[in-house]
């Protein structure tokens, strides 16, 4: 029997030494990401952390190391080659392993959250992932040094374990081996369920995560990234939720159908938006004028930003839908929420929808989105063809136009240069019938921190960040598109909307880590023409808000699909902002809620108070959790009802003649 055992033995040993492995791992991913984590982490929550990161390590490595457990269990281990195939079905999967679980520490400031199949999605369309990965491979040394250390642990401590051959001569031996078989058979698949065999009718999720965590950002500290990848292999939507019983009850609570008010002025304005990369509120000084930020005399990095929020409309809180890039289009052109997933990688991605460019064209805007990268590149051009712009102009058309530099002016990694493709976009503006409907999507404020030569001099003293001296880069590129802008004969006529596509991941003050504060991001509505209100005005605005405010000015006068609001035509207590970054989460007058996937509350703040989300108020304040719970509950229902029926678009009725365009 000894042999028996001393396989058993080096089995166990050798899955507990890739558990090592792995919460090695976990502590370079928490290190790494140290600034994010900062503000609540104890040792309590991080032993909390460490106990639920041991279910989901043990069962990444059942799943990882099944051929390794096959393999030892196989009564051959009297031949070399055997053996020899054996310690590589366990070092090279944990390898790989190891290579995810330390990349994904660098990714996760990106992304903010585990790297999971639907990443592949995201990024399907690039082609310039390999260039990005050297330069972090070369930022983050420490990481190879580690991979290699952990790997060269793992070959040289690796204790053989196998049966050796001869052991069916004998029938109570066959019979001891089937039975070490079914134990191990057992154990594995307990363990890949996460220890929930006899518990659970189903194995433990990615979401599971949420209940080892204090805060829902602190779940991808408790997941791996091999398991993360694993569970969302052919990953589809959650069906349709079924809070409310009738149409008529859910509208009651929540309805995104917007109807055209009998007071409505019509005003037929060219609408011109800039989706800035990665241009959190955080770094523009103006907005931060009433906040903590170094005793109030923060300056930030954008001082024609500051200038322009002077001229325009805001709101004293302004909130991205949005986590990543792909997620942005959807909310500020045509009002659709990220869920658990994005609108872009979703199944409902060929939906109708209501845009800008649909709505508008109704009354006769022409309409083009603009975007410097490669034309494939993260599927903008496929999303404003379906949102209904009629043109699309990327690096191929910014290259064909021999009043520009060309391929020259590729920064190398992502897009054209945003000054030279902010100056295409305001004068390919000048080429369109108006009215007309513009939009742009920046890139240079955006890793790998790049700016053109010529100002290398000019800010690289820039902030604490390297992303800093690009937010001043981004800022004058802005600039000079409003200087070239305002010279053309549009430009009086047109109402301006600048935002960012979400916020950054490079967060140097308190109030922006926390899950409540991490969604901020400048809304900036400018007329030049001073006809539109200006100033800082009560309440919440969000991305999603900027398609039915605009079209509410303009006195559009037709129903239309909107999941936000118009921030215009309803009162600051009225308004509210849905994101879904961790969890879902909704901000309603001062109060901050978040649930789970079926909207179950799990913690609600007082967001204004308690910027740094230190008091739970979920049991003190039953009246407003149980409100904002039930308006979570229509808004989400809603959402996945219209999304499963493709009714997101309300059906054209007759035309109507578009009113005499001007400029």
């Amino acid at each position: 029997m000894k042999k028996y055992f001393g396989a058993a033995a080096g089995i166990v040993f050798n899955l507990l030494m890739a558990l090592v492995v792995y919460w090695v791992c976990r502590v370079a991913f928490l290190l790494d990401n140290w600034d994010l984590y900062s503000l609540d982490m104890s040792w309590r929550s991080f032993g909390r952390i460490c106990w639920g990161g041991l279910l989901f390590d043990t069962s990444a490595i059942c799943y990882t190391n099944i051929l390794y457990i096959a393999l030892a269990l196989l009564p051959f281990h009297d031949r070399r080659w055997v053996n020899r195939l054996t310690h590589l079905a366990y070092v090279i999967p944990n390898a790989v392993c190891v290579v995810l679980n330390l990349g994904d520490a660098v990714y996760y400031p990106y992304g903010h959250h585990r790297i999971t199949t639907r990443v592949f999605n995201e990024f399907g369309n690039e082609n310039n992932l390999l260039s990005i990965f050297g330069v972090e491979v070369v930022r983050h040394w420490y990481f190879i040094l580690l991979a290699v250390a952990l790997v060269w642990v793992m070959w040289r401590c690796y204790v053989p374990s196998g049966l050796v051959g001869g052991i069916f001569r004998r029938w109570r031996q066959t019979a001891v081996t089937v039975l070490f078989l079914a134990v191990f058979g057992i154990l594995a698949v307990w363990g890949m369920r996460g220890s929930t065999f006899f518990t659970s009718t189903r194995p433990i999720a990615v979401s599971n995560a949420h209940q080892f965590a204090k805060r829902p950002s602190e779940a991808n500290i408790v997941l791996n990234t091999p398991f993360s990848l694993i569970r969302t292999l052919g990953k589809r939507p959650p069906r349709t939720p079924r809070y409310y019983a009738t149409a008529q009850e859910l509208d009651s609570v929540y309805t995104p159908l917007h109807h055209p008010a009998d007071s409505a002025v019509v005003r037929r304005k060219n609408v011109v938006i800039l989706i800035v990369e990665s241009f959190a509120t955080e770094f523009i000084g103006s907005l931060n004028g009433n906040r903590t930020l170094d005793g109030g005399k923060y300056r930030g990095y954008a001082p024609f930003v500051d200038s322009l929020a002077s001229v325009s409309l805001t709101f004293e809180t302004t909130l991205a839908n949005a986590n990543v890039s792909i997620d942005a289009m959807p909310a500020v052109l045509a009002s659709i929420p990220r869920m658990d997933y994005g609108f872009f990688v979703s199944p409902y991605s060929l939906n109708h929808v209501t845009s800008f460019a649909t709505e508008l064209k109704n009354w006769g805007y022409s309409s083009a989105f603009f975007h410097g990268g490669d034309n494939e590149s993260m599927g903008f051009q496929a999303f404003a063809r379906g949102a209904g712009f009629e043109d699309y102009y990327g690096m191929t058309e910014y290259c064909a136009d021999s009043r520009f530099g060309g391929k020259k002016d590729f920064d190398g990694t992502w897009a054209i240069w945003d000054e030279e493709f902010l100056q295409y976009f305001a004068l390919k503006l000048s080429e369109m019938p108006v009215p007309f409907v513009g939009g742009v999507f920046t890139a240079s404020s955006h890793h790998p921190f790049a700016i053109p030569e010529r100002y290398k001099d000019v800010y690289k003293d820039e902030g604490i960040h390297l992303l800093h001296k690009c937010i001043r880069y981004t800022d004058n590129s802005l600039r000079r598109f409003f200087a070239t802008a305002s010279e053309q004969p549009w430009y009086d006529n047109t109402v301006f909307v600048l935002t960012a596509d979400h916020s950054s991941s490079k967060t140097t003050h308190d109030e922006y880590k926390t899950d409540a504060g991490d969604n901020h991001v400048p809304i900036l509505l400018f007329d030049p023409s001073g006809e539109m209100p200006r100033g800082v005005m009560p309440g919440i605005m969000q991305q999603m808000d900027v398609l039915p405010t605009v079209l509410g000015w303009l006195g559009y006068d037709r129903d239309f699909i909107a999941f936000g609001n118009d921030v215009l035509a309803t009162s600051p207590e009225e308004r509210w902002a849905f994101n879904w970054a961790h969890l879902p989460q909704l901000y309603m007058g001062d109060y901050f809620i978040q649930t789970d996937e079926n909207c179950n509350v799990r913690a609600l703040y007082d967001y204004r108070r308690d910027i740094l989300m230190k008091h739970d108020l979920k049991d003190e304040r039953p009246a407003e959790r149980d409100s904002m719970q039930r308006f979570m509950k229509a808004f989400m229902q809603s959402y996945f009802e219209r999304m499963e029926a493709d009714s997101i678009r309300v059906k054209p009725s007759c035309p109507q003649e578009p009113g005499l365009p001007s400029r």
